[in-house]
């Protein structure tokens, strides 16, 4: 190898050494939206991550009117998640609901771990639930997701983590997602398209970091309901959820496997969360849901 050519390629090794060191901020703002997951989707640590999650759920049926605050807590490693999800019913004057949770890709689906949890925070019995994720995002559902999304550059006074913002309506969201699935879905009584256009022009808004991970996932949704999934009660649901992403390469794959006493003792379900067992069968929004 001549001089030149060694001097050369020690530059290169230097050069892509110090890109992953230093992230998007050494290579400059992304200016589009595809540039920016493309960085994010080549950071080592993007699936090595812990989320906190925050849903403020307000519920109207039978003339009640309830707040009910949800928090989600995940540890996340490659193709796999462990975690809790806390159901806060005082509003219904009841108690808390409590869930752990395991999740692992396996081939192409997703399967899922559930259990309710005690008191003294020990699970009950485990469900084990699949998402077949069978289908791929082709190229026009690609083109569209990119289309309909703005990049913003920013700085937040409330986080100063944050870099930029994209933001993606929550149809086009929607309609990725639906598209991943297997098969046909239905939610809250309606069929995938009723469901879409119930959500109206709610969108979601995606902030990353200075290293193009995301910091944070917002967004809103209201819709009003009313079929035999309610027994044909009206009822009138609107949420607000705030995911924070944090400690980006700091968590333990040995924390987030599925236990082997877990996967040989769930039971296959097709109805994941029992929504009675949640709110409890004396509360009064039970009358709006059907069982």
């Amino acid at each position: 190898m001549s001089r030149k050519s060694m001097l050369m390629s020690i530059l290169l090794s230097v050069t892509i050494a110090l890109s992953a060191l230093c992230g998007c901020s050494w290579m400059g703002a992304p200016a589009t939206t595809e540039e920016l997951l493309i960085r994010y989707v080549a950071n080592e640590n993007v699936s090595n991550f812990n989320m906190k999650a925050d849903a403020n759920l307000s519920v109207t049926a039978l003339g009640v009117h309830a707040k009910i605050p949800i928090h989600a807590d995940f540890d996340a490693t490659t193709n796999a998640a462990h975690g809790t999800i806390t159901v806060d019913l005082s509003t219904l004057d009841t108690r808390d609901y409590a869930m752990e949770v395991y999740a692992e890709q396996r081939d192409q689906s997703i399967i899922c771990y559930l259990s309710s949890l005690k008191e003294d925070g020990t699970p009950t019995t485990w469900k084990c639930w699949t998402i077949d994720m069978t289908s791929s995002i082709d190229v026009s559902t690609l083109a569209e997701l990119l289309q309909s999304s703005e990049l913003t550059v920013l700085a937040k006074d409330s986080d100063e983590k944050v870099r930029y913002e994209l933001t993606v309506p929550s149809e086009t969201v929607l309609n990725t997602t639906f598209k991943l699935l297997k098969n046909s879905v239905e939610v809250a009584g309606m069929d995938e398209q009723a469901f879409i256009d119930a959500m109206g022009t709610d969108k979601y808004r995606v902030d990353f970091t200075e290293d193009c991970l995301i910091r944070s996932i917002a967004t809103g949704a209201s819709l009003n309901l009313k079929s035999a999934e309610t027994n044909n009660v009206p009822v009138k649901i609107a949420m607000d959820v705030n995911a924070v992403f944090d400690d980006y390469g700091t968590k333990d794959a040995s924390q987030t496997t599925v236990p082997d006493d877990v996967r040989e003792n769930a039971t296959p379900t097709d109805v994941p969360v029992d929504i009675i067992e949640v709110i409890g069968a004396d509360s009064p929004l039970a009358g709006a849901v059907a069982h």
